[in-house]
């Protein structure tokens, strides 16, 4: 949290500073978003994100949301409530429901996916209740975008048993054309990290096409 004090005053968003701000002893925003940060002694001990629990990066509530640190509250906000600035055009290309049930879903939900591929981002919905029996668990998987001299931003979102891919990549071609040659930077991308869990060919050749 201490780095993003600092870089987060330049941060602006539709003319919106995104300066972290502290509300009361444990409760803060970031432009219109609220959260509160939930101490280690609130978790329960077997709760995933006590184990490894820091101080300095702390786990964060907002609503019913959970994350299970605080750097992964600004990068999830981003791609999902701040993506749409003026000339950042972050568009769905394809959407596969792959369902819940699959041991591929699974581990693209939750297993560790090496950096030189990705940023992964996970995080919850336990409505509020940290002891709660049903959860659903998200992930975003950031494939592009943060690497250097990168011009294009493309990420995989992971939930509710649908893998869904966007990208800020311009279509190179109209729709009549495979995605392959309309979004020739992102899909590669893509592949790479969905082949690892053999969902190339049910995402990328056989999910619908949106952008």
């Amino acid at each position: 949290m201490a780095i993003y004090k600092i870089i987060g005053q330049q941060l602006i968003h539709h003319t919106h500073s995104l300066a972290l701000q502290q509300i009361g002893s444990a409760h803060y925003r970031i432009g219109d978003q609220w959260f509160r940060v939930v101490p280690l002694g609130e978790l329960p001990g077997s709760h995933r994100y006590a184990e490894g629990y820091k101080r300095t990066d702390p786990v964060i509530r907002r609503h019913a949301f959970l994350f299970p640190s605080f750097s992964a509250f600004p990068l999830r906000t981003l791609l999902s409530q701040w993506s749409d600035e003026e000339g950042l055009g972050d568009n769905t290309v394809l959407t596969a429901p792959i369902g819940h049930d699959d041991p591929r879903y699974g581990r693209l939900l939750t297993d560790d996916i090496g950096e030189d591929l990705s940023i992964a981002i996970g995080y919850r919905t336990d409505q509020g209740d940290l002891n709660a029996a049903i959860l659903t668990d998200y992930r975003y998987v950031i494939v592009s975008g943060f690497r250097l001299n990168e011009t294009v931003a493309a990420h995989v979102w992971v939930g509710y048993g649908n893998i869904v891919l966007r990208t800020t990549e311009a279509p190179a071609a109209d729709r009549s054309q495979p995605v392959a040659q309309r979004f020739p930077k992102s899909i590669p991308l893509w592949r790479r990290v969905l082949r690892h869990f053999e969902l190339e060919t049910d995402v990328i050749d056989r999910g619908r096409v949106i952008g």
